[in-house]
């Protein structure tokens, strides 16, 4: 048994080539090969264990744990294989000769996955793609305006997974050389855009007011940067808006633009506004196009409006502020632009909107549900408001504390000014401060005991104070929206 034992390890380990001073047996090309698996395995199991415990541990983002990850794994495949090699009795020194030799004439022929290695180190590296981020192919390439979200990133391709949960593999050479546009780079907020056609006899402020009011109520549509409703053509038939909205997640695009469509449509029904398709033949070359609302002429009056849109009711802010003093003047334009500056605001029942004393930096419109207006200090009840009322609106063109509390009786949707937005219309339009002073120079007694007031508060300055009320209030006024501070 010895004897047989002895003659089949001699076989194993019978020489069978030389290579670089190296004896190569049967032998030795298993014992490489079985060191090389557990190389690998180990590598493996290590990039296993510092992706999903380690780097999540010490909470990395989940892009640089890939990246990582990757590149620890193949740092420890090469050196894993250089110690194999060198406990195996290779002579590392004569393999780097024949290697450097090899590799001139092996560099012509793999030039491309080369190429394609550098760049997949470029990218782990350099992090301009990560996984999970949202690209998008520039249209000189094959695969132009094709999106998708990057699922790995490997040292040779790299894998995107379309919106149609396609997998595209692609070279990393193609991602380093060819113009991407990446969506989520540096977790910026992303802006999509939504084609409006209307009729040109529609009121353009009832409409900016109905799609902002729409926009507004999609949770997926931020408030900061606003919405915005910009004018862009006038065509023979109708004119053209293009609605522009920040959004975090440019791939949840498509559902955000189909959830607003579909509340614009509904909202306009509430004014007797119809939605048309347009009749012409539209030649469709994007993919990506998005086919736009056309919406017919506004009906003035209300018995225009068929039965079925007769049975809606909405409470319009223009309305509401074309019956309020300080906003009764205001030309079209500006009415407009007040109802763009504005966003809506949402809170449950029985929570307070501000507390007596609180800054007014802010006036409010109630869209849906009532408020209660109490002092709390003596625990009186002043008032309850309820959906079409207004309020804040001195306190904020004075800037003057609030003189009461206010919260809610039930589940309540505000429509709001806040001061950064009031100022930015002020600056915008010079005639709305006009309007404004004209009249509050109507409410002088008014203002005389607000002044007072303020002045036992300790806040009004000795440059801003004056015993002449109308140059008072300019002063202030101009302090708090016109000046560039």
């Amino acid at each position: 048994m010895y004897s047989w034992f002895k003659t089949f390890f001699s076989i194993l380990n019978y020489p069978i080539v030389t290579i670089l001073e190296q004896s190569i047996s049967i032998l030795w090309i298993i014992q490489i090969t079985s060191s090389m698996i557990v190389v690998f395995i180990s590598a493996r199991l290590i990039k296993f264990t510092s992706q999903n415990w380690l780097f999540k541990k010490l909470q990395v983002e989940p892009g640089h744990r890939e990246a990582f990850s990757t590149l620890i794994f193949y740092f420890f495949i090469t050196v894993g294989s250089l110690i194999c090699l060198q406990a195996s009795g290779l002579n590392l020194q004569s393999l780097v000769v024949v290697a450097g030799g090899l590799g001139i004439g092996i560099g012509f022929g793999l030039q491309t996955i080369l190429r394609d290695f550098v760049s997949g180190l470029i990218l782990l590296l350099g992090r301009a793609i990560k996984v999970n981020d949202f690209i998008q192919f520039g249209s000189r390439q094959e695969f132009s305006d094709l999106r998708g979200t990057v699922e790995k990133i490997s040292l040779l391709f790299t894998v995107i997974k379309t919106k149609d949960s396609g997998f595209l593999i692609i070279p990393n050479s193609y991602l380093v050389s060819y113009p991407i546009l990446n969506w989520s780079y540096n977790k910026t907020l992303n802006r999509t855009k939504i084609p409006l056609k209307v009729g040109k006899d529609i009121d353009f402020v009832l409409f900016t007011e109905i799609v902002l009011n729409t926009v507004h109520n999609e949770s997926s549509v931020k408030i900061n940067p606003a919405p915005k409703l910009v004018f862009k053509k006038i065509n023979t038939a109708y004119c053209e808006f293009e609605l522009q909205i920040w959004i975090d997640e440019i791939k949840h695009e498509d559902l955000t633009i189909n959830s607003i469509n579909y509340g614009i449509e509904h909202n306009l029904k509430k004014y007797g506004i119809n939605v048309i398709f347009p009749t012409q033949q539209i030649a469709i070359a994007d993919q990506n196009f998005n086919l736009p609302i056309s919406i017919s002429k506004y009906s003035q009056s209300s018995n225009l409006a068929n039965e079925e849109n007769s049975r809606y009711s909405a409470i319009s802010v223009r309305d509401i502020l074309k019956k309020n003093p300080y906003f009764a003047n205001l030309n079209p334009l500006e009415l407009r632009q007040l109802i763009e500056m504005g966003y809506r605001y949402k809170l449950d029942k029985d929570e307070i909107l501000f507390n007596e004393g609180d800054p007014g930096d802010s006036f409010y419109i109630i869209l849906s549900g009532s408020v209660d207006v109490f002092v709390p200090k003596i625990n009186k009840h002043l008032v309850t408001l309820r959906a079409g009322d207004i309020f804040g609106e001195l306190a904020l063109i004075l800037g003057i504390p609030r003189t009461a509390s206010v919260k809610t009786l039930e589940k309540t949707k505000f429509f709001v000014i806040d001061k950064v937005r009031f100022k930015t219309l002020l600056q915008e339009q010079s005639n709305f401060s006009e309007v404004i002073f004209e009249e509050l120079s109507q409410h002088q007694e008014e203002l005389s005991q607000r002044q007072q007031k303020l002045r036992e508060m300790g806040l009004i300055s000795k440059e801003e104070d004056d015993s002449n009320v109308m140059d008072w209030l300019k002063k202030r006024f101009n302090n708090l929206f016109l000046s560039s501070q």
